[in-house]
């Protein structure tokens, strides 16, 4: 495979492994007190979910609550650094001149990335298991999962009507 093909199969690669979402710095920033905001309302309506469906006790509440500070603070550093290699991925594409190697090192950037993502879940499920029994840390994954499609459903919806 010569070289200018192997650049182009790295840089469709990248483009599947990101996606193409772009979000600029405006719009992070303009919106950051209205989503924390919003994200605290969020964070209390669900823990009062899931206290009443996994019958908490206060300790394991304030426990579960401490977890999920933790897992959103760890989770909204690795959204900032991956709008970054978003961003280093779109320059390297709208550059003629960028590298072969440019390339690999952005694919292998994406890869730490999802790594780093899974590492993450499975912080998670250890400290949710110092915090729930293994029934209950079970059943508040599920619950995780299903408010999550939730709100990308609502996303969704929300990108619809702006249509």
């Amino acid at each position: 495979m010569m070289a200018s093909q192997k650049t182009v199969v790295a840089a469709l690669t990248l483009v599947l492994l990101v996606g193409t979402g772009s979000v600029t710095a405006a719009q992070v920033s303009g919106r950051a007190d209205r989503r924390q905001e919003g994200q605290d309302r969020l964070i209390e309506m669900f823990l009062n979910h899931a206290t009443a469906e996994l019958n908490l006790t206060a300790d394991q509440r304030s426990g579960l609550e401490a977890v999920l500070q933790e897992t959103l603070a760890r989770r909204s550093e690795l959204a900032r650094s991956q709008l970054q290699l978003q961003r280093r991925i779109r320059e390297a594409l709208s550059n003629p001149q960028t590298s072969d190697g440019e390339f690999n090192q952005l694919a292998d950037a994406v890869l730490a990335a999802r790594r780093q993502e899974v590492e993450l879940s499975s912080w998670q499920q250890g400290r949710l298991l110092d915090v729930l029994s293994p029934r209950q840390a079970l059943r508040f994954m599920l619950l995780q999962e299903q408010l999550a499609k939730r709100i990308e459903e609502l996303r969704k919806r929300r990108a619809n009507d702006r249509l």
